[in-house]
């Protein structure tokens, strides 16, 4: 994408099928012909490190930002990229996650939050402790959030409570930062992170196990394949494809 120089750092599938990239200072990037071709345009806003993307609805896109460890934002726009809206909060965001036009989870620095009516109004979840940056939800009630200190929490019905999995601060645990967290369903669950660490589970999250160690390169993202197998990949152009445990 030679029309960017900066960046892109978050993405995601529409329901119907277009796919859009999130860079500095609010830069949107869309394709609706399977990455063939591409348009960029940036949406009208402050101009600050966005995060991530997500599109519940066709026409309603939410991005969050980041300012710093205690500023951040949720712009809200249509697929044109004009914006709608856009809220300050004072806490970095770093994912966001729709389930449909109006229902989502946004997490940043100790906060994670809820919207009912399409990222207008974001409800606080009675859930702190770690700078959350990853969410992975099989569907809208079950949900998990993943933090840089390595918390591992969880919801099974939508928000209304919270279970930490993983207490990235206990001293009897692996202390390592993890950046991404794939749940393929309310059982099966992935996450990476610093220095090539990868942990699974297969009973929600209760327990965790390592994968023996292919890399010391820091993995930012894990992701499914089509066939069934992962993907992961993170700094210095590292890329691994991983058989599922």
């Amino acid at each position: 994408m030679p029309d960017d120089s900066k960046g892109f750092s978050g993405s995601c599938l529409a329901p119907d099928g277009k796919v859009y990239f999130c860079g500095f200072g609010l830069n949107i990037c869309a394709s609706n012909d399977a990455m063939s071709t591409f348009t960029i345009s940036r949406v009208p806003g402050p101009y600050e490190f966005t995060s991530a993307v997500s599109f519940g609805g066709n026409n309603l896109g939410i991005a969050t930002t980041t300012l710093g460890t205690d500023s951040g934002g949720i712009a809200r726009f249509d697929a044109s990229l004009n914006l709608l809206s856009f809220q300050r909060f004072k806490s970095a965001l770093h994912d966001v996650k729709m389930f449909d036009a109006n229902t989502g989870i946004a997490v940043g620095s100790g906060i994670v939050m809820k919207t009912t009516d399409g990222g207008v109004n974001w409800v606080r979840q009675s859930v702190v402790g770690d700078n959350f940056n990853s969410i992975s939800a099989p569907d809208s009630l079950q949900i998990f959030v993943s933090g840089l200190s390595g918390y591992i929490i969880k919801t099974s019905d939508g928000g209304k409570t919270w279970k930490r999995l993983r207490n990235g601060g206990n001293i009897t645990l692996p202390d390592y930062q993890l950046w991404d967290l794939l749940f393929l369903n309310e059982k099966k669950g992935y996450a990476v992170g610093e220095k090539g660490v990868v942990i699974y589970s297969d009973d929600g999250g209760e327990h965790w196990s390592e994968f023996d160690k292919f890399t010391t390169e820091n993995l930012r993202f894990i992701s499914l394949c089509p066939d069934g197998k992962l993907i992961t990949g993170g700094e210095n152009g590292t890329l691994f494809r991983l058989q599922q445990k």
